[in-house]
């Protein structure tokens, strides 16, 4: 394994190259008592590690860890330091590990097997399946994966972050989001302890998963994980004209959407997408219907629109479109029935009746019924 060590101590920098050659093979690609140019001699020597100080001289070596990750993401970060208050700005970070002077070889040792552990969850696993509608879900291998969340909120956050995945997202608009009515010091510490669990979650159930901080903003990077809600509005934002050879296409995305976004865990941040996705989706199934019936696919029609009074029950589209398809099969029950079902919704959701038009249309249609 090729590590890159940087310490302005340099006792510390030769026990520390001494003890890692006492432990296994490793070849050090490079020894530095300053930091100095150090983004381009990772680049350089493409370390498969880093041991680094978390104070190089007047360096602030978290400071400088945050850079790092920004160039080089997928570098594993050991900290060195000689005062333990540094851990939770080093895990913060994401760093994989940090070690308090004078480095231990037992403890040297648990470090190097942490990352062949991280390594290994993040090479051997098959691609993660993300589902947010209507709750969130992981599954893998066609498995649903037990991930446990130690609080509700690091579940929320989380879901936040996956809604904006691959896009940074500052601390104080976290904050503002979550802990608003918190003073500004516990709100910070709070937050802190939230990504805290995120982080150990993700390693622990999700390692393709990584969670990223830079420049006061954090970042979730999801791999090679797909997401539901992703793949479903790329999908369907990108159809063809609808037509008898590509209405099956529509009708599998019709069915691929399982609920509205989030809708389970009733996450106010979370609603306009919800509205959004939820008009897409009728709009679409209304389009799919319109088709079905000018093709005399009544049967299709039908259960299609039941489908859309069961999900939107307070759209009054399907229930006036079953009036009329099941009047078309002279089933005069189900007409009445669809009729009285929207009068009474209508009634108690909004204060109104039918608009008089169809009210008009249902009087000639009893009428005409009553006489046979």
């Amino acid at each position: 394994m090729k590590v890159m060590l940087v310490d302005d101590e340099p006792l510390a920098l030769q026990f520390l190259e001494t003890q890692l050659h006492s432990i296994g093979e490793f070849k050090i690609v490079g020894a530095y008592q300053t930091s100095r140019g150090l983004t381009e001699k990772i680049k350089e020597k493409k370390p498969e590690l880093l041991f680094l100080d978390i104070k190089i001289g007047s360096v602030n070596g978290v400071e400088l860890a945050a850079a790092i990750q920004e160039e080089h993401p997928n570098l594993p970060i050991v900290f060195v330091t000689g005062y333990h208050e540094y851990a939770v700005q080093a895990f913060e970070l994401n760093a994989l590990d940090y070690i308090v002077k004078p480095i231990q070889k037992d403890r040297l040792r648990k470090t190097i097997q942490r990352l062949y552990t991280e390594v290994q969850k993040n090479t051997s696993h098959a691609p993660i399946q993300i589902n947010c509608m209507p709750t969130l879900q992981f599954l893998q291998n066609g498995e649903v994966l037990p991930v446990q969340w130690r609080t509700s909120k690091a579940k929320e956050v989380f879901c936040y972050l996956l809604h904006h995945a691959g896009k940074p997202i500052r601390k104080d608009v976290l904050i503002e989001e979550f802990w608003k009515d918190k003073e500004p010091e516990k709100a910070f510490t709070q937050l802190y302890s939230t990504i805290y669990v995120i982080r150990k979650t993700l390693s622990a159930s999700l390692p393709g998963l990584s969670l990223r901080s830079a420049n006061q903003c954090y970042q979730l990077y999801l791999g090679d994980a797909e997401v539901d809600v992703m793949e479903w509005r790329n999908q369907i934002t990108h159809l063809p004209e609808l037509n008898e050879h590509s209405l099956s296409t529509y009708q599998r995305l019709l069915r691929q959407y399982k609920g509205d976004y989030f809708s389970a865990e009733t996450y106010a941040w979370a609603e306009s997408e919800q509205r959004q996705l939820r008009e897409i989706w009728y709009k679409t199934a209304a389009q799919v219907g319109v088709f079905l019936e000018e093709q005399n696919v009544l049967e299709d029609a039908i259960s299609l629109y039941l489908r859309m009074q069961s999900n939107y029950p307070y759209i009054a589209h399907s229930y006036i479109r079953l009036m009329h398809l099941y009047d078309s099969f002279g089933e005069t029950g189900e007409v009445v029935s669809h009729y009285e079902r929207l009068k009474q919704m209508l009634e108690e959701e909004f204060d109104i009746a039918p608009e008089a038009e169809l009210m008009d249309w249902y009087e000639s249609w009893r009428k005409r019924h009553m006489q046979a």
